[in-house]
């Protein structure tokens, strides 16, 4: 057993408990991101923080402003800005060690810093983004770890929100909802799984996925992920097993699709697998310019496929094969049958035939269900 499955071994036993610590959850995955890192060194350095804020509070008797001089004026935590998406922006141990990262493990490290601290702090997340919450935070106020700490309102975050994604968009209340720490746990997997697999480092991505499963056992999409994974490292007869267990328990909007691509693998099953290919990144004016030909394209597709008779199956199959690969050409990613996201690098840009024009956005982790408006 390698160092990094062990660290996974670990995790399933941590996720299985009755109840899960984030930090301590946070501190596991960072592990798996550098396997042998000191977290010992990270449990020592929050303490110390917390102290410093617990002394700072008692001087001035708020503990937001406390928590915010001692980690952002003093320390100098703030978002990475130039290398976001590296793998090692996923570990709070790393974080806490550079006072650099990506909002959701800056935001862990404040809300453990504020929990040792005695602050009531929660974390929220958002699509492409994520904020701490609370009751000891001015009311209505928001922290944005990645901004150095500043505090906004749910106006000011959705214009965060909308310049990451290009365009104003509205979040609903609910968006604004505090997330459990699985919830959190798995958004930071997630991230990991992504950055991972965007590098081509599959195996590494799947021990993510591991971790992610552990946390909810019950996803379906991870049987479908797991075999996308498999695809990738050329583990066809694999592959194929999790995707045909992904479809038989789906009732989703991609399970024709997925469908359709376990008939492609098997009709392809010697070849070897594609070489991965660094994803292309969509601004919204890039999408919505892209957008007449994808809308081209899918409707030729849907004629031809509703023109074949029901028994002309095969026709059938290979007019969607044709499709995805007009589709993926474009550097625009099918997410199920007429089904295509346009990837912002902060989540997508989501579309589905017929409609007229490129109108929602999802983050990475949402999927076509939780997908929201433009405005």
């Amino acid at each position: 057993m390698t160092t990094r499955q062990a660290v996974v071994e670990r995790f399933r036993l941590f996720a299985a408990g009755p109840g899960q610590d984030l930090f301590e959850g946070a501190l596991l995955v960072a592990e798996l991101v550098e396997p042998g890192d000191d977290v010992l060194r990270a449990r020592e350095r929050v303490e110390a923080l917390a102290a410093r804020v617990r002394e700072a509070q008692a001087g001035e008797g708020s503990g937001h402003e406390a928590l915010c001089r001692v980690l952002f004026s003093e320390e100098g935590f703030r978002g990475d800005s130039e290398s976001y998406d590296d793998p090692r922006n996923s570990s709070v141990a790393r974080v806490l060690a550079t006072r650099r990262g990506m909002p959701i493990t800056l935001s862990i490290v404040v809300l453990e810093v504020g929990r040792r601290a005695g602050l009531a702090l929660t974390g929220v997340g958002l699509p492409g983004h994520f904020v701490v919450g609370g009751a000891d935070l001015p009311p209505g106020k928001y922290l944005d770890a990645f901004e150095a700490g500043e505090l906004c309102d749910a106006p000011a975050v959705e214009r965060r929100v909308s310049a990451i994604f290009g365009m104003p968009v509205e979040l609903p209340a609910e968006a604004f909802l505090p997330d459990s720490a699985r919830a959190i746990l798995a958004r930071v997997l997630f991230n990991l799984r992504r950055s991972w697999e965007k590098r081509g480092r599959f195996e590494e991505a799947l021990a993510a996925l591991d971790c992610a499963e552990a946390l909810d056992p019950r996803n379906a999409s991870v049987l479908r992920e797991r075999g996308l994974l498999l695809l990738r490292l050329g583990r066809t007869g694999e592959a194929i097993a999790f995707l045909e267990a992904y479809v038989a328990k789906s009732r989703g909007e991609d399970a024709e699709a997925v469908t359709k691509v376990i008939a492609v693998v098997r009709e392809r099953s010697g070849a070897s697998p594609p070489r991965p290919e660094a994803k292309k990144i969509f601004t919204l004016t890039q999408a919505r310019e892209a957008l007449p030909r994808v809308r081209e394209i899918t409707a030729q597709s849907v004629a031809h496929y509703e023109a074949l008779a029901e028994e002309a199956e095969e026709q059938q199959q290979e007019v969607v094969r044709d499709w995805a690969r007009q589709i993926t050409d474009l550097g625009v990613e099918v997410k199920g049958l007429w089904l295509v996201d346009f990837d912002s690098g902060a989540g997508y840009y989501c579309w589905k035939y017929p409609e007229p024009s490129l109108e929602y956005f999802h983050g990475y982790e949402e999927g076509f269900a939780g997908r929201l408006p433009l405005q």
